[in-house]
């Protein structure tokens, strides 16, 4: 009978040991599933809301209207995520890599050193999120200059790039992290009702 209560008092102990060492590994397995599950919604949201707002602003070459109507597509298509944690959207002019062309007039920049998301400026504006809504806040895009004329080799590319701030819940992997997304298109050919308005397109 001893021996038995000694055995018991053993494995209890045993098992005590065990789950005091496999507990921490099951929260964090735990909480690295929910934090990466809130992440790649976040995620997933802001690339449909690229690509939803590139779509739109392909769709409206030489409108005026055509960057806020973008905007306003991305903020129907990203409604899986917190949009207060959006940064910055742009929408700009894109090279032939997707990145903005900051060169101006309508050209499109054809060195490495323009292939970056640093600088918003030339054909490029900046929106910020605030009260519900995209604002216009930086950049200038002049719709005149963008070459939608059909079977032109150098159309315009539009492109829609967004930065937020995505929060980790738990905190065991950190505050937060920058996430990033961007889609770019070209400018759908201006109709043809449209061709010798305002001597758009060559005849």
């Amino acid at each position: 009978m001893r021996l038995r209560r000694r055995r018991r008092n053993n494995d209890t102990g045993a098992v005590a040991v065990e789950a005091a060492f496999i507990f921490p590994v099951f929260v964090l397995i735990l909480f690295g599933i929910i934090e990466f599950s809130l992440f790649l919604r976040d995620h997933v949201a802001l690339s449909a809301a690229v690509r939803s707002g590139a779509r739109t602003a392909s769709a409206e070459p030489r409108m005026d209207t055509f960057a806020t109507d973008a905007a306003s597509a991305v903020l129907r298509a990203g409604t899986g995520m917190p949009f207060s944690s959006v940064q910055e959207m742009w929408v700009y002019e894109a090279n032939p890599l997707g990145y903005p062309a900051n060169v101006g007039q309508g050209q499109l920049a054809r060195n490495s050193s323009a292939n970056t998301f640093t600088t918003c400026t030339s054909n490029c504006l900046v929106f910020t999120y605030s009260d519900s809504t995209f604002t216009q806040t930086a950049g200038e895009w002049d719709e005149a200059e963008i070459n939608a004329c059909p079977g032109d080799i150098d159309m315009s590319n539009v492109g829609i790039y967004i930065r937020a701030n995505h929060r980790f819940v738990t905190g065991m992997f950190g505050t937060s992290v920058t996430i990033t997304d961007h889609a770019v298109l070209r400018f759908e050919p201006i109709p043809a009702s449209q061709l010798l308005e305002s001597g758009q397109c060559k005849p």
